[in-house]
């Protein structure tokens, strides 16, 4: 007979949920944007960032807020990334802005709709006419737009990201005690991702990849499956690969989701971690053992065919260990490697020897050890 969930129960899991929450968003304050003049910021990187968002627009330096809007709406920034700062950090400014250690905006602007987003995007790919292809981010829980955005421009210098970045940002409350709050807008979020996936094809990108890091994977996972429930082959094609990072999901309902998608042609990758904390308090707090962010055999997903990358061997560079790829100082140094020879996580392991990472072929994909550069 299975025992009734008491309110000691409830307590002690509210609990453990707010101190893995304050753990992973930490005690400072929270981002946000700064504007200075592109000649303010000399001998900084200069990345362009397209948006799309369900976010409500909100007047700068803010630009968008927390809250749900029922129309896409569509930006594009240029932000400046410092010279001195550690590799996988982001610092936002307090007080007066310093171009060598914030990261800062020099250029807004809000776009007039679809067809100017698709614009953007093309005239960003024919500045880099050998490079035709694209990615767009997904990010979690908790974060703001400001978060969203920089995190982003983080990913893409530090990792060296050829081609077109696209960001998609949903309104989260961030706020700790909102993970339900943010599991609806996500929801809410849905139409709005995949219109814009549905954009992405309309442009003259030859492909891109989708990146989507914890609950972000959950809103990315049902845009994909509502597409090709659609039957929508035409913009799933465009994806060369779907990349879910530490992807904050209930195993069973994932492999609902992905089953259609992997129907339809698109590689699925899943990032994982046994050193996740973020996952595991995810996991407790819903009585649960596993997320899909830290599993490790396809068999824990019913024999799904996705590819599992396992990075519990790398270190995590910040105490949650949630966003190794982005965090983790020596996985930025393997992945920068891994493009200057040319290889790839995703699709093999050719070249990752040469590249620096030991590696290991376990039954349902990678286990990554980046050695010493």
């Amino acid at each position: 007979m299975t025992r009734p969930v008491t309110l000691t129960d409830l307590t002690r899991r509210h609990c453990l949920a707010l101190i893995g929450a304050a753990t992973v968003a930490g005690c400072g304050p929270r981002g946000s944007i700064a504007m200075l003049p592109p000649e303010a910021v000399a001998g900084a990187n200069v990345q362009r960032v397209i948006v799309a968002t369900s976010r409500a627009p909100a007047p700068a330096p803010v630009f968008f807020s927390g809250r749900n809007a029922f129309r896409t709406g569509f930006a594009r920034f240029d932000a400046a990334v410092p010279p001195d700062r550690p590799a996988g950090s982001i610092r936002f400014p307090r007080g007066t802005p310093d171009p060598r250690r914030d990261f800062l905006v020099t250029h807004a602007e809000r776009l007039s709709g679809s067809r100017a987003f698709v614009q953007q995007v093309n005239a960003a790919a024919a500045s880099a006419p050998h490079s035709r292809i694209g990615a767009m981010f997904v990010h979690g829980f908790n974060t703001n737009f400001a978060e969203s955005l920089m995190r982003h421009v983080q990913l893409r210098h530090d990792l060296a990201a050829p081609g077109v970045g696209v960001l998609f940002s949903w309104p989260t409350a961030a706020n700790l005690l909102a993970y339900a709050v943010d599991r609806e807008h996500a929801l809410f979020s849905r139409d709005s991702l995949v219109e814009t996936m549905q954009l992405m094809r309309r442009t003259r990108l030859s492909g891109y990849n989708l990146i989507a890091h914890s609950m972000g994977a959950f809103l990315a996972m049902e845009s994909l499956r509502t597409l090709a429930l659609l039957g929508d082959r035409a913009s799933l094609g465009r994806i060369g690969a779907v990349v879910l990072i530490a992807a904050d999901l209930e195993v069973d309902l994932f492999r609902r989701q992905a089953e259609p998608v992997l129907a339809a042609g698109v590689p699925i990758y899943l990032l994982v971690s046994s050193q996740d904390r973020a996952l595991r308090w995810s996991a407790t707090l819903r009585g649960e053992s596993r997320r899909v962010g830290n599993v490790y055999t396809r068999e824990e997903l019913g024999g799904l065919d996705v590819g599992i990358i396992d990075l519990s061997a790398v270190n995590p560079g910040e105490i949650t260990g949630h966003l190794k790829v982005g965090s983790s100082p020596e996985l930025i140094a393997l992945v920068r490697r891994m493009r200057q020879r040319q290889a790839t996580l995703f699709g093999g392991d050719a070249g990752l020897l040469d590249a620096g990472a030991t590696v290991l072929q376990g039954a349902a994909g990678l286990v990554l050890a980046p050695l010493s550069p």
